[in-house]
């Protein structure tokens, strides 16, 4: 059952709102395939799902870089219809983080980039929950860190972004969780001054 706070979300992304983020944000960023690369060195993965994948640029980063068989889940019909339009062979559907359509550990590799930022502090640990369950080795977040909570509004909105550090909500949600690898992430990687947390299942 959603809660208000994830209703309101919802709404909100699947709006005007949410189509306007992706026709500025549809751009490539060649630069943001040296950093997977960067990311996953040393790390073996065949099934990957992006949780929150908008138009499918870190898909197709993923794609140059030699993965094939690449999952999406984006709550934004708009963003799906463009992706499937421009990379068909992405497997793709309308879904939110809250209840991931896959079972147990279908996925080597699970992550996000700018989503969890999205996500209010009442439901995130119900989304961490849903992809810790379905990844079977690896968790990738990518986001705006702060050493503590803060919202902030967001383009005239309230209830809409969070920095925090990612890092140290994953690790306290899911303990047994190791984090293999981290580092910050400017534009010269194709990235607005993020930050990566890669995290290892036991």
């Amino acid at each position: 059952m959603q809660s208000q706070s994830e209703t309101a979300q919802l709404a909100l992304w699947r709006s005007k709102f949410g189509a306007d983020y992706t026709d500025r944000n549809d751009v490539e960023k060649p630069a943001r395939i040296d950093t997977w690369r960067r990311i996953l060195d040393g790390v073996t993965v065949g099934r990957v799902l992006e949780v929150g994948c908008n138009a499918g640029w870190n898909l197709e980063y993923l794609h140059r870089l030699g993965h094939r068989d690449l999952w999406g889940i984006e709550p934004q019909p708009y963003a799906v219809a463009r992706l499937r339009e421009r990379w068909p062979s992405f497997h793709v559907q309308v879904g939110t983080a809250f209840a991931l359509p896959f079972p147990d550990q279908a996925f080597d590799l699970v992550f996000t980039s700018g989503v969890l930022i999205h996500i209010g502090p009442d439901d995130l640990g119900r989304a961490m929950d849903e992809m810790f369950r379905v990844s079977r080795k690896y968790i990738v977040a990518i986001e705006y860190d702060h050493p503590t909570e803060v919202e902030i509004a967001y383009r005239g909105h309230d209830a809409a972004l969070w920095k925090r550090d990612h890092g140290a909500a994953w690790r306290a949600r899911h303990p047994r969780l190791f984090e293999r690898a981290s580092g910050f992430l400017d534009s010269a990687a194709g990235y607005d001054d993020c930050t990566f947390h890669l995290f290892e299942k036991p």
